[in-house]
């Protein structure tokens, strides 16, 4: 949904039209990799890379009134991506425009139309700006659907297009806001694991939800600040030795679990104190990812957004699933022990493959 294919078509009074195609060539019709080369490729050499694919697309994306196809031209085009692993992720579309003009003088309605053979990331959303309107009317393609119900090029559009298309274009606005939410969300669940064995490390020693929420709310603030500090450039450090510091974070919270019957006084600042570690460690792991720089602060704060949502998510599974034994008696010995041993277990092997291989 992320991705979904996305396309626009305006008319001017003189009867010719524009149609803008916004795709995710990456993960439809070219492998990630080729459309990360043909991104970084001179513009000169784009159109002979990119030759085959702008093929495809004029042959199977149609302008049509009634059996009447009309020809369009290529005019432009845009093939932007900020980084091969961004291409390669579905979370991060990296989507490519195509400008296409077309003569619809003579024709009185239109409709755009998919051939069945075009594969494309659904759905594909139509808007069609016809000139003298108020407000575009939109269209939702799926792949047993491809064609558009035909549009009057001339007249008004009632009021219940206007509402929908309004309704429409205000959450196609969202879509690249959300695409961030969903890379720190991701990071975590199910990229994180050794982010997800701290949450859970701070589950099974905290004796309320109170003291829970708490220190997760330290540790959120703590790695929000690295993560920002890190991301302006402000701090930095080498992953060698954040990655250990992590695994090790993990392995006391783990051991502290285990010979602690209560939460200790300075346990809130350990804990803050391992999330501003954390943050560094998302933050190694966003610059895979170029930051908008027009909109850098917002999808920064969406990514932490993201990881936030994933850590809530972490606990309410948790407490879904062992909340409603933990004041029996034998929930410390049979459940929280053997899963903080596991944990702390897990973060040893994490410290040693981070240290030695």
């Amino acid at each position: 949904m992320l991705n979904m294919t996305r396309m626009a078509l305006q008319t001017q009074t003189s009867g010719m039209a524009e149609l803008t195609v916004v795709i995710d060539l990456g993960q439809s019709l070219m492998t990630p990799a080729a459309y990360w080369t043909l991104s970084q490729a001179p513009p000169g050499q784009q159109e002979h890379l990119a030759a085959e694919v702008l093929a495809q697309l004029d042959r199977h994306i149609k302008l049509l009134a009634g059996d009447r196809s009309f020809s369009k031209t290529l005019v432009s085009w845009q093939f932007e991506a900020e980084s091969l692993a961004a291409v390669a992720n579905t979370m991060t579309p990296q989507m490519a425009t195509l400008v296409y003009r077309a003569d619809l003088q003579d024709a009185e309605q239109v409709s755009v139309q998919l051939d069945d053979t075009l594969q494309i990331p659904w759905p594909c959303l139509v808007r069609i700006d016809i000139s003298g309107a108020a407000l575009p009317a939109s269209r939702l393609l799926t792949d047993s659907n491809r064609i558009t119900r035909p549009m009057q090029l001339t007249g008004s559009i009632n009021s219940t297009s206007d509402l929908l298309a309004l309704a429409i274009h205000k959450t196609q606005a969202l879509l690249p806001g959300l695409s961030w939410v969903a890379v720190g969300f991701q990071h975590i669940i199910p990229q994180g694991l050794d982010h997800i064995a701290f949450i859970l490390g701070l589950f099974f020693l905290a004796t309320g939800l109170t003291p829970l929420l708490w220190q997760v709310t330290g540790f959120t603030l703590a790695h929000s600040l690295t993560l920002g500090l890190s991301m302006y450039g402000l701090i930095s450090a080498p992953a060698n030795i954040v990655e250990p510091l992590i695994a090790l974070s993990i392995i006391y919270v783990a051991v502290d679990n285990l010979y602690a019957s209560k939460l200790a006084p300075f346990r809130f600042s350990v804990v803050c104190l391992f999330g501003l570690l954390h943050g560094l460690g998302f933050a190694s792991a966003l610059r895979d990812f170029k930051l908008p720089e027009d909109q850098f602060l917002t999808a920064l704060g969406l990514f932490n957004l993201g990881v936030e949502l994933a850590q809530l998510t972490v606990l309410l599974v948790a407490f879904m699933l062992l909340g409603w034994f933990r004041r029996r008696s034998w929930y410390e010995p049979m459940v929280a022990h053997p899963a903080t041993v596991a944990i702390a277990g897990t973060g040893t092997y994490w410290l040693l493959t981070r240290t030695l291989f």
